[in-house]
């Protein structure tokens, strides 16, 4: 059986793409191991997750200091090469940047084939922590992508971002989940589960600045009868808690796993995918909520100025605005009172998304760079 070695700098919690690549790995006959840094030391040092081998590493690291994160960065790798030694396996499979020096290391000792998944431009992602210092990571990001055996990641402006200089380009797979998974989903269920109630307005995903999620939060009240579900973590979840507390329309369920989010999806009226265009990641990105939204025949809403929003508009399967509260208060209340023009925009998602999205698609393009990285094997 061949097997893989993924290497991750979070705790896997898990992480939804590499969850939903795990997933379509071990449907294909492949072991996965998983090497990830837990850096709150608070979950199992070593477990069997869905079938996913996840042995979890240290040091501790505080979340939100990029200093000391990356001071300790080396530590999680020296201690992820001395398990490497232990474990079989066939393929590396380094996920983000900052696991890819430690996959190339690897690769070099083993003389295992390394392939390279960037969910985003690292650099980018880190510009506004390091300052200057963000333009060396991207040459440094540059030159060791070149040198893996194959590079995968989210979205065709990245692929052509990363594909300079290589023979063989990086392939798009993008982090869309299986929608087979909300068959046979009752959506009052859900509703009453969640207490959800009136008109439906949901943000699952990471409660970080830039996200737009204190503006979600805060614009609506109960006598606007919009119910606004969130769920997520990071470091704006003692805010939404409080809101949550203090607001009748917010929701505040904490961490759901990828499947409840994509059914809480499925029983949302509107979805929020809004993101800082200010940031160069969040205008070549695309989220993992939107194509969520599209996948289960939801709308959304997201942000002018961003790549995937001009398809989006496009196709007419969602709402485009600029990211500012006033223009989003106004259009999700305009929104609420036209479900005729949502249904639309969610059958028009869901064929935007059977056409350019689907995962039958991409896990095709992960399971064929993994095909040719075994034959070097």
């Amino acid at each position: 059986m061949p097997s893989t070695l993924m290497l991750l700098s979070n705790p896997y919690r898990p992480d939804p793409r590499v969850q939903l690549e795990a997933r379509a790995l071990i449907s294909a006959g492949y072991q996965v191991h998983l090497l990830a840094w837990d850096r709150e030391m608070s979950r199992p040092p070593e477990a069997d997750e869905a079938g996913v081998h996840v042995i979890r590493l240290g040091p501790k690291a505080p979340q939100r200091a990029p200093g000391k994160v990356v001071a300790r960065l080396p530590r999680f790798w020296i201690n992820a090469l001395r398990a490497s030694r232990h474990i079989e396996f066939d393929v590396i499979h380094a996920n983000d940047f900052d696991t890819l020096p430690l996959g190339m290391a690897i690769s070099k000792l083993s003389g295992k084939p390394l392939l390279y998944d960037a969910h985003e431009l690292y650099a980018k992602m880190i510009e506004n922590e390091v300052g200057p210092i963000s333009k060396l990571v991207w040459i440094w990001e540059r030159k060791c992508a070149r040198r893996a055996d194959a590079v995968i990641t989210v979205s065709q402006a990245l692929a052509e971002e990363l594909s300079a200089g290589r023979k063989d380009k990086a392939r798009v797979v993008t982090t869309s989940q299986d929608p087979s998974v909300i068959k046979g989903t009752d959506i009052q269920a859900i509703r009453s589960r969640y207490g959800l109630r009136g008109f439906v307005l949901s943000y699952l995903g990471s409660l970080e600045p830039g996200r737009f999620v204190e503006e979600t939060v805060t614009s609506f009240t109960a006598a606007d009868k919009i119910t606004v579900v969130v769920a997520g973590s990071g470091t704006l979840k003692p805010m939404v808690s409080r809101e949550a507390l203090h607001n009748p329309a917010v929701k505040f369920i904490g961490t759901v796993d990828t499947d409840e989010a994509l059914r809480i999806t499925y029983a949302s009226d509107l979805v929020v995918a809004m993101m800082d265009p200010s940031n160069p990641n969040n205008v070549v990105g695309t989220p993992g909520k939107i194509i969520n939204a599209m996948a289960v025949g939801r709308p959304l809403i997201t942000t002018k100025g961003l790549d995937i929003a001009e398809r989006i508009r496009a196709a007419g399967c969602g709402i485009v605005i600029p990211y500012a509260k006033k223009e989003f208060i106004e259009a999700v209340l305009k929104a609420a009172v036209d479900p005729r023009r949502l249904a639309e925009m969610g059958q028009k998602g869901r064929a935007f998304y059977d056409s350019k999205f689907s995962w039958n698609v991409s896990s095709e393009q992960l399971l064929r760079a993994y095909q040719g990285l075994i034959g070097q094997s």
